[in-house]
């Protein structure tokens, strides 16, 4: 009598075993085209990249001889500078992003949904149009005859046009123009399912307007700021396309001077591989670092 509920015990561990393998299987089977994709399209070029980075430069190509001047040179004042502009720029670029966006991805997380939808395809319009037909827009818009100038002349606020065009504010303008819909979309979508009314609960406990958004909206809100600073930093960080269109060949950023590193002649690309992977790195410890805050924070909330 007592081994049967034994042997029925053994039974259904032995069906469960063999459920879960049959999950395994198939999850492996699902992801196995995406582990094939990132593998064939991401893992190998960067391990080229990381090859390239230890040869000796050519004039059109490399040779094949181990080398660290790249690195040497990567880590030298003048590549340091354009770091440090790269940075500058990334930085600035997420903080405006932020105090811009937030405000926009509040107010539609609050509208009526017949509101809310038509702002979100606002936001959503500029992705439908080319970035480079975009950037020429405001090359148009920020000339030194363009419209920007004229409507303020005309206005009378100026007496003769602007320098705008190719001027670090015109990199700055375009980026958080370019990015800002990166940083909408993560807020609008946390704040969207945050419950108002611990706000109006604040408020009848004696807290103002000001103290319930840094009490509560503020904390509760960190994820969407989080992911929206990530959209925007990073792809901020390594661009070359607006600063090559509308910025000066003063301040070179980094994703200029590995364009130029691969393109130019003579060629380098030992040392574009490396300004990437060292770019790369920054990155990478940067992030661990606030997802170490985000997480240490969280647990504080929790706790």
């Amino acid at each position: 009598m007592s081994s049967l509920p034994k042997q029925n015990w053994n039974l259904s561990n032995n069906n469960s075993s063999r459920a879960e393998s049959k999950r395994n299987i198939a999850s492996w089977a699902l992801t196995a085209p995406v582990l094939f994709w990132l593998i064939v399209f991401f893992l190998i070029p960067y391990l080229i990249v990381i090859i390239y980075s230890f040869l000796t430069p050519d004039i059109y190509d490399v040779k094949f001889e181990f080398s660290l001047d790249a690195y040497r040179q990567a880590f030298s004042a003048d590549y340091l500078n354009t770091f440090y502009h790269s940075f500058s720029l990334a930085i600035l670029t997420t903080l405006l992003c932020l105090l811009l966006g937030f405000p926009v991805a509040y107010y539609i997380a609050r509208a009526k949904d017949k509101l809310k939808n038509t702002l979100l395809v606002l936001i959503i319009i500029p992705f439908w149009t080319n970035l480079i037909i975009r950037i020429f827009s405001w090359r148009i818009f920020l000339a030194y005859n363009g419209v920007l100038n004229d409507v303020l002349i005309n206005m009378g606020i100026i007496t003769k046009p602007l320098e705008i065009m190719r001027t670090d504010l015109a990199v700055t303008l375009v980026m958080v123009y370019v990015y800002l819909p990166y940083m909408i979309l993560p807020l609008y979508s946390v704040l969207e399912k945050l419950d108002f009314t611990l706000l109006h609960a604040a408020m009848d406990l004696g807290a103002n307007e000001v103290k319930a958004f840094f009490r509560i909206t503020l904390p509760l809100s960190i994820e969407g700021i989080f992911a929206g600073s990530l959209l925007v930093f990073i792809p901020a960080l390594g661009a070359y396309l607006i600063p090559q269109l509308v910025g000066n060949q003063k301040t070179l950023y980094l994703g200029q001077v590995i364009t130029y590193k691969i393109k130019n002649i003579p060629r380098n690309w030992p040392m574009a591989s490396a300004l990437s992977l060292t770019l790369l790195f920054f990155v990478a410890v940067l992030l661990i670092l606030l997802y170490a805050l985000y997480r240490h924070n969280k647990s504080r909330r929790i706790a």
